[in-house]
This record gives structure tokens, C-alpha cells and sequence, in this order.
């Protein structure tokens, strides 16, 4: 029997009642079986920065590469198919099907609370680089799942807000990272957003899922919903969202039916087309197969060549900005002393949070590595740490102080009860690592609770190693208190106000302080009743029934001697790396940023040890563009963003010339907040969840470059320790859209520095001349072309770039006789300027192309 016909078979062989509890998922991350008829369960796990398995908190190992932004900072699509290459390995060792990433939304804004995700601000950049991810992926026979289908730009009600974005920009800047990926790699399944796009929510509009996704683009493959985003049964089932997760199903299942019982949803017109894609999806995961799939347990794959890829991706990633007097590559040989100061020196920030979050099989640290690499290089080099300032914006959690109430782990044992007063038996107990739980996983909560009344506890003991007052902290879902040796400490049963944590469901902290002595036992409890936060109500459907907390214990410490220290230490070293950043406090999925400013007392830290030593090396660590008023201080600027399980090595191989830096901005740093296209607009009008993308197809540079206004470093920009220049640029060929005729621009890119390097060259095209004439909004220059080439010194490399209509296209809303109802994609004739060069400014040649 064939594919389709063995499908066909099944599909008549389904019941109406199983067909919509199919398309329902049975738990958090599986479909639902039906033994009957042989369908196996399908797992999806998250994502984009490691295959994190089943458990959200302390599950499976995995490897923990760099975040989105980083990998876009590469401008390399074979490094990143090789990292999607790990994904997509590990997704099968975690006995998974389908892993959910790539993250393709565009960095609109600085102060996107989830861009590092995302790979940065160009469609096309994020295209090409999104398609090499789910290529590599998809070669280990487990699908890739393109998200958030579309403009899921924002966390601030990030489940209610109505996005107003014509449809020019729509087509040309937010959809285009996904009409390309569809065309380029053929991803199995696509997830749809959150927020409502031109008045409805991605899930439900028909326009967006069956006209521009099906119908124009020909994707075959499964739609599922953002978890808890299935926003309306009839109207999402219509437009196309074949699968409701997590499950059990809250729309789909028995709403269904019932929906389809009275003629709102037509059987063979919907509920069958969305079973038959997830039949389908299944097959090509080999579910249907007669033989029995053994349902291994996740496993392990800590691998040397897994080691090696992510590091090469986190080095080739990390951006040089400035080095004025050769200051870096560091040499430790000419050096007797090496202060490495600041609070993402030791505790660097490694990811993001949320669906970012995973259990990585070990950390390397910029202190650490640097450190050690340097003593190798110089025995005698003598090197100190100071942390300087306190940025995180709640306690930290307690680790090894906190352990199990018969001491045999560290971390909590929690005790499940039924009802709301933690009494009777206990229904069923697990372990924590750390004083931060969230039930997020199937197996978190007893199975005989869920859906049910009940509350739980959490109990260690505190075993503190240093006398003195501790700062409490306590952040949850329902309704909590904490307790020291049985005495009341913080009651947190009545809150009100959001504090961005648990998917912006918790509460802010709520603090308490107690003096404690080092070496004694403390009992300590958290009782929490599972209730849903008393918050504003959303469209979500997950995330307010679930129940976490955290309580941070941080001991109380001098910060104006922590200051002072780290200057001292900079005074007296011969040169200083100073590495600052943001952290999972103040950069993370759920909340938006408000400013472009660091941490507190960043900027005060950057520059009084600037102006105690000459010799400062500033490593910044953030997803977006961040304040950097301190600039001109600092001779050495490297931006390192967030690089998983290697963020150390990376750093070092960087810092000590053993990698030579080639990363490239993918975003532009704007000198001020309000310089930046998304200013006037972002987030919108948050009471009457309303905004509008009022900067139109003008996204990140192409702003500054309309508006000729200058930035602090612009897109495509990084910075090397050898010399390259482009030369010999040529021209051949026309563009002919009728032909499908290219035109064909080649470069020489030449070092003449003293290090071997890699350089990326960057195509840029002028706007359509129609455009112009007819005033409509246009841009100087957009993104057609780049590649990454390697030269090694004293030698000179040859680079070509096909430029065909897609470079030129531009959707014309105006044109009402096309086949859209808003317009059509045109490509106008004319003479267009291309533009080659190291950066979105810095141009090396301009060439004409021809469109016939």
C-alpha cells in the first residue's frame, strides 16, 4: 500500500469523535495515540538553543549553543547547519520528533524582551540563515518547526496585542524570513504566533495561514499552535491550525465536535485536511510503520565533535567593535598582571529564558577561561577577579546552601496534597535542584492532581557559609508563603502586580531579610496553593493554569566596597577585561526592556575603571543594541552575546588571537533610543492593546539610512585583527524576471594584514526607480547578498553573488488588478545601484544592474 493510500485508509477509518480528539495534543509535548489503528504518539520538544527533551526544569543534558542572535552574528550559513546538524542529532536522542525552532521573528526593537532568538533585524539575513538551521536538522529524519508565524516582535501583551502592519511591510519584512525558508528547505511544520496581526489572531486568519502560507507559498506541512494558542475553535480550524498544543485539548477534542455537530465546522472541508497533515507528519516521522517503536528513554550525547561546532560557532559569532591601538589580541607574555573585572565575569549570561531554557552539560566562564589560557601563555602573569556591582534584579537562587531534608541531595523535596490545606496523605513527592519550581512538564504534577484542587510544599534545609543578613525573595504563580525554622517570613497569598516571571504569570518578588549564622541548619518550607495569578485576563490558555515559584537567598553585602574593590584591582593590573552585560533579570522572554541602559551602575562601573586604566578591554554581553555612552572611554569594545555551554572559551580564543574575530552585527546600535525606527511606536498602546508598525518596511538600518541619521555601529558591522579590501568588483549579466535571468556581481576580497581572517561580504541594492518617482516609501539600500570567505594573509579570494528578481520584487498595495486582493509583487525595470562592501555603510564599490 502506498504513502497516501495507507493515509487515505486510516483517515476513513477514524471516527468524527477520534479525528478532533486527534487534533488535540494528549500532553505537553506528544500528540495523542490511537493503538486501534497503530498511530503512535509524535514528540515535539523545545528549541532554539538546545534540544531540552520532555522536562523544562533539570531534565536531560544537552548541548547549549548559541543563542539566535549569535548564530545571525556568524553571517555563515554552513556553521549554522552544522549547529542545526547537533539539533537535529539530538532531537532523535531525546526520543523526539519534532524540535521546535528556528525562532524567525525580526529584532523590530531594541527592547524585544525575546530577540535573542531571533537572527537580528534583515529578512533576508534571517532567511538564509533560518533555512541552513532547519537543513540541518531535517537531515536526521526529525522535522523543524518555523516560529512564530508571523510578527511575534514583542512581549508586552504578547497574547492580546493587535499588531496594525500594512501589508507592503507585512509581505516585504515580516513574512519574507518565512516565504523563503518554506521555498529554500522545506520545513515540516510552522507554528502560529500569538498576538492578533491587522485585527485576528495568527491562529485564526484565514489570510495569513491558508491564502499567503498554503495557497501562495505551497507549504504541505502541519500548522500547531504556539502552546495555549489556539484562540478560537471554529475560526483557527478553518483558517488552518491543524493541531491545538499542549493537550488535552481545550478548543479542539470535544469542542470540536461539537462544533462540527452543529455545522460550524465542516468534516470533510476542515477536520479532515488538518487530520490528513498530521497523518502525514507522522508518517514521515515513521509512526504509522506496523513495527513497534520502542519509546527510549532521553539520553545523553556530550559529543567532542558537538563540543568543537559550538565553539566555532560562539567565536565566529562574537563582534570586534573597536580596538584602538592594537590593544587586543591580548598578549599575556608582555603583561605582569590581569584584572578581570565585572558581574558577567564569573556568572556570564549563557542564553535566554523561557523556551531558551535548557540543562546544559557544563559551563566554561569568561574568568575561568581567560584566566587559565593566559597562564599558559605566561606562567608568572598574576590575574585577579573583582565583581564590581550587583545586577541582577532579585536575589540568586541558593544552590548548594539549600538541600533536602535528609541532607542526601542538594536542592527541595516538594510533597503534593489534594485540596488547598496541606493536609491528609501526600499524593506524590519529587525532587528539585533548586529553590525554583515550575510545573511545566507532565510528570511535575501527580497525574490524579492535575485539573484538580491542590497545593504542594517544598522543604530543605539552609545551611548558610556566611554569617551575616540575607536578602529573601519570593516570586510564584498561586498563592504562597515562605517559612525559616517554621516562623512566617514572607506571605505572598495576595499579590496583584506582575513581575515578568513563569511566562509573565508570577508575581514580582515580594522580599524579607534575616540575619543568619554561618554552619547553621535552618528548616526551610514554602507552601504554595495552586490557584490561577490574579491577573488581567489573556487569550492563553496554558500558561495562567500553571503553578511555579522561586525564592532567591542572597547575603547582604558592602556594594560601594564591591565598587571600590574592582577599581582598586584596575589600578594596579596591567590590563583590564572587563565583561558586563545583561542577565535572565533584565533581558528575557515574557517582558520587554523599557531603555537601552544596562544594568545598574553598568555604565558608572565601565567608566570609572576606564579612567583608572588605560589598557581596558569592555566585553559587553546582550541580545539587543544596548546604551553605550562610554564608548569613547574604552580603547577595545567586543560584543559577545549570549553563547551557551562555551560563552568562556569563545571569549578567550577571541581575546588571545587564537580565533581571529569575524562576527558581524545583525542589528544596528543606535547612539540613542530615539533615533531607532521603532521608537515612536514600540510597544503601542498597551491599555487598548493596540500597535501600530508606523515605521513601515523601514526596519533597523534602512531607518537610519532613509532619516540620515548616523548610529553607533551599524548593521553588518565587526571589526578584525588583519586588513581586507574588496577590489575588482564586476558586474555581468541582466536581471530579466520573464527569464528567470540573473545578474551576476564578483569581488576580490584581499587580506593585506598580518592575520589570517575571514571577512563577510555584503550586497546591498538600491530601491525599485519606480518607487521613488512614484514617492512611495523606500529604502537607500536593503540586504541581497553576503558570504563569509576566509583569506589567509597576503593572499586574495574570489566571491559571486546571482541576483535574480526576488532581489528587486516589492509588493505594490495599489495595484488592485493583481491576484491578491491587496496588490501584487512587481518587478519594475530600470538601472539599479548595488552597493558592496564590509557594512550597510561601509561601501567599497558601487556597480549599476540592469532590469529588464
Amino acid at each position: 500500500m502506498g504513502r497516501n493510500s495507507r493515509i487515505e485508509s486510516i483517515l476513513g477509518s477514524l471516527t468524527l469523535e477520534e479525528k478532533c480528539s486527534f487534533l488535540a495534543g494528549k500532553n505537553m509535548w506528544e500528540t495523542l495515540n490511537i493503538d486501534r489503528l497503530g498511530i503512535k504518539s509524535l514528540k515535539m520538544t523545545d528549541g532554539p538553543a538546545g534540544v531540552r527533551g520532555s522536562t523544562w526544569t533539570d531534565g536531560t543534558h544537552t548541548t547549549y549553543i548559541p543563542c539566535g542572535i549569535s548564530l545571525a552574528a556568524t553571517f555563515d550559513p554552513a556553521i549554522v547547519e552544522r549547529i542545526g546538524d547537533i539539533l537535529g542529532a539530538e532531537t532523535r536522542s531525546k526520543n523526539s520528533h519534532v524540535l521546535l525552532a528556528p525562532t524567525m521573528n525580526i529584532s523590530r526593537s531594541p527592547l524585544g524582551g525575546r530577540n535573542f532568538e531571533n537572527f537580528g533585524e534583515d529578512p533576508f539575513l534571517s532567511a538564509i540563515l533560518a533555512s541552513s538551521y532547519v537543513n540541518g536538522v531535517q537531515k536526521h529524519g526529525v522535522g523543524a518547526c518555523i516560529k512564530h508565524f508571523v510578527a511575534n516582535d514583542m512581549e508586552t501583551r504578547r497574547f492580546n496585542m493587535d499588531q496594525q502592519i500594512d501589508e507592503r511591510t507585512l509581505r516585504e519584512i515580516y513574512l519574507k524570513p518565512f516565504e523563503l525558508a518554506v521555498r529554500l528547505s522545506k520545513p515540516w511544520t510552522a507554528m502560529a504566533a500569538y498576538p492578533k496581526i491587522n485585527g485576528e489572531h495568527a491562529d485564526c486568519s484565514q489570510f495569513l495561514l491558508q491564502q499567503v502560507l498554503r495557497s501562495e507559498w505551497g507549504f504541505d506541512g502541519l500548522v500547531v499552535s504556539d502552546w495555549g494558542g489556539t484562540n478560537d475553535t471554529v475560526k483557527s480550524i478553518i483558517a488552518g491550525t491543524d493541531l491545538e498544543m499542549p493537550g488535552p485539548g481545550i478548543r479542539y477534542g470535544v469542542q470540536l465536535l461539537e462544533a462540527v455537530r452543529l455545522g460550524k465546522v465542516l468534516e470533510k472541508d476542515h477536520i479532515d485536511a488538518s487530520v490528513r497533515r498530521l497523518l502525514e507528519l507522522l508518517d514521515r516521522a515513521k509512526l504509522l510503520d506496523a513495527e513497534e517503536a520502542i519509546a527510549d528513554a532521553e539520553k545523553n550525547s556530550d559529543l567532542p565533535e558537538f563540543r568543537q561546532t559550538t565553539r566555532e560557532a560562539a567565536s565566529g559569532s562574537i563582534v570586534l567593535l573597536k580596538n584602538d591601538n592594537d590593544i587586543l589580541p591580548l598578549r599575556p607574555e608582555r603583561y605582569n598582571s590581569l584584572a578581570i573585572i565585572g558581574p558577567n565575569a564569573q556568572k556570564p549570561t549563557t542564553g535566554g529564558t523561557g523556551s531558551a531554557a535548557v540543562n546544559p552539560y557544563y559551563i566554561t566562564t569568561p574568568y575561568e577561561s581567560l584566566s587559565q589560557m593566559a597562564l599558559e601563555a605566561n606562567p608568572s602573569l598574576k590575574s585577579s577577579f573583582s565583581q564590581g556591582i550587583l545586577t541582577n534584579l532579585q536575589p540568586t537562587l541558593p544552590g548548594g546552601m539549600l538541600r533536602t531534608p535528609d541532607g542526601a541531595q542538594v536542592g527541595v523535596r516538594v510533597e503534593f496534597f489534594k485540596g488547598h490545606e496541606f493536609q491528609g496523605e501526600v499524593v506524590g513527592s519529587s525532587h528539585w535542584n533548586n529553590s525554583v519550581v515550575f510545573m511545566m512538564s507532565d510528570g511535575d504534577t501527580p497525574e490524579e492532581l492535575r485539573g484538580q484542587p491542590h497545593c504542594y510544599r517544598l522543604s530543605g534545609v539552609l545551611t548558610p557559609t556566611t554569617s551575616g543578613l540575607f536578602d529573601f525573595s519570593l516570586s510564584n504563580t498561586g498563592k504562597a508563603k515562605l517559612f525559616i525554622d517554621d516562623q512566617l517570613l514572607i506571605d505572598n497569598f495576595e499579590w496583584t502586580e506582575l513581575g515578568g516571571s513563569f511566562m509573565n504569570c508570577g508575581s514580582a518578588n515580594r522580599l524579607g531579610e534575616l540575619w543568619l549564622e554561618a554552619g547553621r541548619n535552618y528548616d526551610f518550607r514554602v507552601d504554595n496553593i495552586v490557584v490561577p495569578p490574579p491577573i488581567p485576563p489573556h487569550d492563553n490558555t496554558l500558561f495562567h493554569t500553571l503553578s511555579g515559584l522561586r525564592v532567591g537567598i542572597q547575603h547582604r553585602i558592602d556594594e560601594q566596597g564591591l565598587f571600590e574593590e574592582a577599581i582598586r584591582n584596575a589600578s594596579d593590573a596591567d590590563v583590564v577585561v572587563l565583561v558586563v552585560g545583561h542577565n535572565n533579570d533584565t533581558e528575557k522572554e515574557g517582558i520587554d526592556r523599557k531603555s537601552l541602559l544596562l544594568p545598574r551602575r553598568t555604565n558608572e562601573l565601565v567608566e570609572a575603571v576606564c579612567k583608572a586604566n588605560k589598557n581596558v578591554v569592555v566585553v559587553t554581553q546582550s541580545a539587543s543594541a544596548i546604551d553605550m555612552s562610554w564608548a569613547d572611554q574604552s580603547p577595545a569594545i567586543v560584543h559577545a552575546w549570549y553563547q551557551g555551554q562555551e560563552n568562556g572559551n569563545a571569549l578567550a580564543d577571541i581575546l588571545l588571537g587564537k580565533v581571529n574575530p569575524s562576527g558581524k552585527l545583525p542589528i544596528t546600535f543606535p547612539r540613542a533610543l530615539e533615533d531607532h525606527g521603532s521608537h515612536a511606536w514600540f510597544p503601542g498602546d498597551v491599555e487598548n492593546d493596540f500597535a501600530e508598525y508606523g515605521e513601515g518596511i523601514l526596519v533597523g538600518y534602512r531607518w537610519f539610512d532613509a532619516k540620515k541619521i548616523e548610529p553607533l555601529w551599524p548593521f553588518g558591522f565587526g571589526l578584525s585583527y588583519t586588513k581586507f579590501e574588496i577590489s575588482q568588483v564586476s558586474v555581468q549579466g541582466i536581471i530579466r524576471a520573464s527569464e528567470d535571468a540573473k545578474a551576476v556581481i564578483r569581488a576580490n576580497v584581499s587580506n593585506v594584514g598580518s592575520h589570517d581572517g575571514a571577512e563577510v561580504v555584503q550586497v546591498y541594492l538600491g530601491s525599485s526607480p519606480v518607487i521613488q518617482e512614484k514617492g512611495r516609501q523606500s529604502t537607500p539600500r536593503s540586504l541581497v547578498g553576503f558570504a563569509k570567505v576566509f583569506v589567509e594573509k597576503g593572499t586574495t579570494k574570489s566571491v559571486s553573488f546571482e541576483l535574480g528578481a526576488d532581489s528587486v520584487s516589492w509588493f505594490d498595495v495599489h495595484d488592485r488588478e493583481g491576484p491578491y486582493p491587496g496588490g501584487r509583487w512587481r518587478v519594475d525595470p530600470g538601472t539599479y545601484t548595488c552597493y558592496v562592501g564590509t557594512s550597510s555603510r561601509n561601501i567599497s564599490a558601487e556597480v549599476t544592474v540592469i532590469v529588464e
